[in-house]
């Protein structure tokens, strides 16, 4: 492995915490993250000879989950960052992992919204105020789900 190539591999799991974290602090994800994410997938892609057939599969890939992204997005169920980390990530897993890795990303989401409520419990029996409406950081969750699955995806890509 060339250094760029490691140097591409290792922005994914960087870029993945950042974005998660960004969310949990600021509620927000900045579109660098995913821009950085999409294109460090396209240097790694050059850097370790992926064939340009497999290039298209892995952005046609990112693609079809940023319109899905969107879908959800229009229909206020996910944040717009939250539908662009997850087409950008999703090029680095393609067509062959993206099933486990949405599902680790909707298991991860799942325990988070799980700790949501119980935060919202805890402080409702402290007194404390309440969220009326609150959000769920699920880039949080799309990096959770990508670290998951990360080991095995890079064998495959």
């Amino acid at each position: 492995m060339s250094s760029v190539t490691g140097t591409a591999a290792a922005a994914l799991p960087v870029l993945l915490v950042w974005g998660g974290a960004a969310d949990l602090i600021t509620k927000s994800i900045p579109n660098s993250v995913a821009l950085l994410l999409a294109a460090s997938f396209i240097v790694f892609a050059g850097s370790a000879g992926i064939s340009t057939p497999q290039l298209v599969t892995h952005l046609l890939c990112g693609c079809a989950v940023l319109a899905g992204g969107f879908a959800l997005f229009y229909s206020s169920l996910i944040g717009g960052g939250d539908a662009k980390l997850l087409a950008s990530a999703s090029c680095w897993f393609g067509f062959e992992n993206i099933m486990p890795f949405l599902a680790a990303v909707a298991l991860a989401g799942g325990v988070l919204a799980l700790i949501y409520l119980v935060l919202q419990q805890l402080r409702a029996q402290l007194g404390l105020e309440l969220e009326h409406s609150p959000t769920l950081p699920y880039g949080a969750a799309i990096a959770a789900g990508g670290l998951a699955i990360l080991p095995d995806a890079l064998l495959v890509v």
